[in-house]
């Protein structure tokens, strides 16, 4: 059996080492990244999947504010995507910015360790940054673009549009009002005013407003 040193640190020390390694890790690659990296994704999947923060608070969310300076939204973002699309997602996202949406589309031609583009495979190298990015952009530009969809109005912005018409509307009937009363289209006029008067009350008593 092997003997124990003195200075050999606990099972629980070295735990705590542990993860300050990987703290210190993930800062500095988040500093010097500017982004989130493949390696830093990893990083925060194993802090959160092996507790390793409940070494220092048993709150996840306190440890990604308080530790990692992050909203926990964001960490848990980051570690879904790492789950979702794996590494090469990160590989390519310190290239170019990369929405998830755009990844999934072009993630049929990164294969490798290269980006293939017009028969040419391009490696995933700082060397072929500029490249890279250039690749990505052209890609993402000859994607199709998706329908945009117009949220329907609220019931507010109906009331004002409504208003509106209701002000264009009486301004007409006024206008019309001072008309000749006796010309051919006078009782036309008439008619239409008495419908508007008609129904706007049949309205008005369905919604108990007198």
């Amino acid at each position: 059996m092997k003997e124990k040193h003195d200075n050999e640190p606990t099972a629980e020390q070295a735990e705590l080492l542990d993860l300050g390694d990987v703290l210190g890790q993930t800062r500095a690659l988040g500093a010097i990244a500017g982004r989130c990296s493949a390696a830093q994704a990893a990083m925060l999947a194993r802090l959160r999947e092996e507790k390793l923060y409940k070494r220092i608070t048993p709150l996840w969310d306190e440890f990604c504010t308080k530790y990692l300076k992050m909203a926990r939204s964001e960490v848990d973002r980051i570690i879904h995507l790492w789950h979702e699309l794996g590494p090469v997602y990160f590989e390519v996202s310190q290239f170019t910015r990369l929405s998830p949406e755009t990844f999934r589309a072009i993630a049929p031609t990164v294969t490798d360790g290269a980006i293939h583009y017009n028969g040419e495979a391009i490696p995933l190298t700082p060397e072929n940054a500029r490249r890279v990015a250039a690749v990505i952009s052209d890609m993402r530009r000859a994607l199709p673009r998706p329908e945009k969809t117009v949220d329907a109005p609220t019931i507010g912005e109906r009331i004002t549009a409504l208003d509106h018409r209701c002000t264009e509307f009486i301004a007409e009937f006024a206008e019309l009002s001072r008309q000749d009363s006796k010309s051919a289209e006078w009782m036309k006029f008439a008619s239409v005013l008495q419908r508007a008067q008609t129904e706007l009350g049949r309205i008005a008593k369905q919604s108990g407003i007198r």
